[in-house]
């Protein structure tokens, strides 16, 4: 039992000394500050990046061969080395429809595989939505590696009416082209 003097006043205690954030809270706020700025990051880039794909799913161009009654008068040529056939070319018209929300200018569209290329006639065709434009594209053949002709992947160059320019691709059936590309690469250039 402890005794209580009382003729002595109480010995007076210090005050606490002012308290100091530790060494762990300091850690912890470092932590959650950091990963706020990481997160913050974070949903900002995929957000930008979602906002960037949209944009690119809503522009849809459809390339289509011109199957008009005119389609096969178009021009053909050849290059003859020793009396034969080795490149042709085609001049052929395709439909430019535009299927997405967008107004677009297509700038240039092309097709580059082995043994075959497909270029427009460079020309702006600001393109509505639900509205189509012809284009003429000439078509090179290397006759040895470019036939047959078939479904081919068409890169498209676009600029939208808020002046970005973008890309895209479409797929266009030429295998109607064959005919003629065979005929010219057996030498029937008219």
């Amino acid at each position: 039992m402890s005794v209580i003097d009382l003729d002595h006043p109480p010995v007076a205690t210090p005050p606490p000394a002012p308290r100091r954030p530790t060494r762990r809270l300091l850690t912890a706020f470092a932590i959650l500050t950091t990963g706020a700025v990481l997160g913050s990051a974070a949903t900002g880039t995929y957000l930008r990046q979602h906002a960037e794909r949209s944009l690119d799913d809503e522009i849809s161009v459809l390339v289509l061969p011109d199957t008009g009654p005119q389609s096969n008068d178009a021009g053909i040529g050849g290059v003859i080395v020793h009396g034969k056939v080795t490149d042709a070319t085609l001049s052929r018209r395709v439909t430019l429809v535009n299927a997405g929300p967008l107004p677009v200018n297509v700038l240039s569209f092309s097709v580059v595989r082995p043994g075959l290329t497909v270029r427009a006639v460079e020309k702006h065709r600001w393109i509505r939505r639900g509205e189509s434009v012809q284009a003429d594209a000439d078509v090179k053949i290397i006759c040895s590696a470019g036939l047959p002709i078939g479904l081919l992947s068409v890169r498209l160059a676009l600029r939208t009416d808020d002046d970005q320019e973008r890309t895209a691709t479409a797929v266009l059936d030429a295998s109607q082209w064959n005919d003629q590309a065979r005929a010219a690469c057996t030498g029937n250039l008219s």
